[in-house]
C-alpha cells in the first residue's frame, strides 16, 4: 500500500515536502508560510515557535491531501529530541549535499550526471563531486573542505551599495546575488586582486567570522573606498570562479560523458553557471534540501517537474472581475506594472510566472521598479521571459532556459530592462504547457520583464492579503489570478 512520506529541512530557508508513493505532491516553504525571509525551524535564524507551525503545515497536508501519518520522514538540520512531532513511523537522516545532489539529479533526464555539490558549509562538508545515476544512491568521488561562498559573500559586507544587515551570518545569505549583478560593473584592479587571493588562499574562511575576521586583517576599510566597490565585486567573482574551475575541471576531462550538474547555494551564481552551460535545478540552494531529502527515497524513474510544486494561495481569493488575455496586454501597453498570482506557487528562489511581477521591458523600467515596488540596488538585472521557441530572435540561447538558472546574450537593443550592464539577460523560456497564460500574453509583448511578487526583505508571497497590500502600498498597479483582476 503506498505510503505518505515527508522530506524536511530545518535549518534556513526551511521546507517541508510530502509525497505519496512515488509521486511528490507539494512543498511548503518556511518562509513563505510565516512571512520570514530565509526562516528556519531550527538553528539559523529560527521562528519563535516551530513545533507549532510544523503542527500547522502537517494539518495543512491533512486537510489537502488526507496525510494524518507518514511512513519515513527523511530529515536534515533537525534536533534528534524533535523527531517525535514529526508523526512518522520511521526517520532517516539525509545528508546535506546528498540532499542537493538528489534535488538535480532527479531533475534532470539524463541517466548519468557528475554532480557538483558546494555551498557555505553542512553537516558534510563545503564542496562535494558525486557520480548520479538514476536509481542509486549519488557516489562521493571527492570532497574538500575549501569554501568558495562564504569569503565570496562575506565581501559583500564591504560595499555600501550592498550592505545593510549588521549581522554576517543572515547578510551572507542575501548578499552573494548581489556581488554577482554588481561585478559585471567592475574592472581588474590588481591590488584587489592579490588581497581577495590571499583571502581565499586562508585554510578557515570556510567558517563565517573567520573570513570576516581575515578579510578586516588582510584590507582594513575597504567599505569606505566607494570607488574601489565596483571592483572588489569583480575581483570576488573572478576568485571565485578561478578557484572552482581549478577543482572542477580535471573531473570534466576525466568523465565528459557524464552530464554536470550543479547543486548547492553556490549553483545560484549564474555567471559561474554559464561558463558551464551546466544543468541546475530551480531549487539548487537550501530551499530544494527537503525535496532532495524526499527525493532520496522515492527516486523517481523520470525527471521530476519542480517548476510549481509550491502552495496554492494560502487564504480565500476576494472578489474580482473576469479579465483577458488581451486586455492585460493592453495594460502593460500602456506601462502598467502587473502583479500575477496564479495557481500553485513557484518551488525554489526565482518567481516564474505564477508569483511575478510583469512589465514591458522599456527604458526607464527598472529604476521605476526599484523606486516604487521592488526597493532593490540600482545596480541589480531584471529578468526577461520569452517563448521557447521565439527565444533565438532576440537572445543566444544554448538549450532550455526554463527556470533563470543561467544567462545568455541579448541580441535586440529593444529590451533594455532585461539587459544587464553586460548585455546579458536572465532568461525564462516557456511552453504553452508549462504556463499558458504567460504564453498567451507572450503573442502581443514577445518578451516580458518578470521578477518575484515581493518586495527588498521579504520572500516571494503566496496570499491575496498580500498581493493587495502591494497594490496599495506600492507602485504595482494591478493585481491579476486567475484571469480574474482584484
Amino acid at each position: 500500500m503506498a505510503k505518505f512520506n515527508l522530506g524536511i529541512h530545518g535549518s534556513h530557508n526551511a521546507a517541508v515536502a510530502l509525497s505519496y508513493g512515488g509521486d511528490v505532491l507539494e512543498v511548503v516553504e518556511l518562509e513563505r508560510w510565516v512571512q520570514i525571509k530565509n526562516a528556519a525551524f531550527f538553528y539559523y535564524h529560527p521562528i519563535l515557535n516551530p513545533i507549532e507551525v510544523l503542527n500547522e503545515i502537517l494539518d495543512y497536508f491533512e486537510l489537502k491531501h488526507g496525510a494524518k501519518e507518514y511512513d519515513y520522514a527523511m530529515l536534515n538540520s533537525w534536533p534528534q529530541d524533535q523527531t517525535h512531532h514529526l508523526r512518522a513511523s520511521n526517520i532517516i537522516y539525509v545528508p546535506h549535499h546528498v540532499a542537493h545532489a538528489c534535488n538535480v539529479m532527479y531533475h534532470s533526464e539524463a541517466k548519468e550526471s557528475l554532480i557538483i555539490s558546494f555551498d557555505g558549509g553542512s553537516d558534510n562538508g563545503h564542496f562535494n563531486i558525486y557520480f548520479g545515476e538514476k536509481g542509486a544512491p549519488p557516489q562521493l568521488i571527492y570532497q574538500s573542505e575549501k569554501d568558495l561562498c562564504v569569503p565570496y559573500a562575506a565581501l559583500g559586507h564591504y560595499i555600501n551599495d550592498i550592505k545593510k544587515e549588521r549581522d554576517y551570518w543572515f547578510g551572507n545569505l542575501t548578499y552573494a546575488g548581489k556581488v554577482m549583478g554588481l561585478s559585471s560593473y567592475g574592472k581588474r584592479d590588481e591590488e584587489l586582486f592579490k588581497y581577495v587571493t590571499e583571502l581565499y588562499n586562508r585554510s578557515n574562511t570556510n567558517q563565517v567570522d573567520a573570513a570576516h575576521t581575515n578579510w578586516q586583517n588582510i584590507y582594513c576599510g575597504c567599505n569606505q573606498k566607494d570607488d574601489k566597490a565596483k571592483d572588489l565585486a569583480y575581483a570576488a567573482q573572478y576568485m571565485f570562479e578561478k578557484n572552482f574551475a581549478d577543482i572542477i575541471l580535471p573531473f570534466i576531462f576525466k568523465y565528459p560523458n557524464r552530464e554536470l550538474q550543479f547543486s548547492g547555494g553556490g549553483a545560484m551564481n549564474i555567471l559561474n553557471n554559464t561558463t558551464y552551460k551546466a544543468f541546475v535545478s530551480p531549487s539548487s540552494d537550501d530551499r530544494g534540501i527537503a525535496l532532495g531529502c524526499l527525493l532520496s527515497l522515492i527516486m523517481p524513474g523520470q525527471a521530476v517537474d519542480s517548476t510549481y510544486l509550491g502552495s496554492e494561495p494560502y487564504d480565500d481569493m476576494p472578489d474580482g472581475r473576469e479579465v483577458s488575455v488581451k486586455e492585460v496586454s493592453d495594460m502593460l501597453s500602456k506601462g502598467k506594472i502587473i502583479g500575477l498570482m496564479q495557481g500553485r506557487a513557484e518551488h525554489g528562489a526565482r518567481a516564474l510566472g505564477n508569483r511575478s511581477i510583469l512589465c514591458v521591458p522599456k527604458a526607464g523600467v527598472k529604476e521605476r521598479l526599484n523606486e516604487k515596488v521592488k526597493e532593490r540596488e540600482w545596480f541589480r538585472p531584471f529578468a526577461g521571459v520569452c517563448r521557447e521557441e521565439d527565444a533565438h530572435k532576440y537572445f543566444k540561447p544554448y538549450g532550455k532556459h526554463r527556470w533563470m538558472t543561467h544567462n545568455v546574450k541579448v541580441k535586440d537593443s529593444q529590451f533594455p530592462g532585461v539587459t544587464h550592464v553586460d548585455k546579458t539577460c536572465r532568461l525564462q523560456t516557456v511552453t504553452k504547457k508549462q504556463n499558458n497564460f504567460i504564453y498567451d500574453l507572450l503573442e502581443y509583448h514577445p518578451v516580458l520583464l518578470n521578477t518575484s511578487f515581493n518586495i527588498q526583505g521579504k520572500p516571494i508571497l503566496n496570499t491575496y492579503k498580500e498581493a493587495m497590500w502591494m497594490k496599495e502600498n506600492t507602485g504595482v498597479d494591478e493585481v491579476i489570478t486567475d484571469k480574474y483582476i482584484l
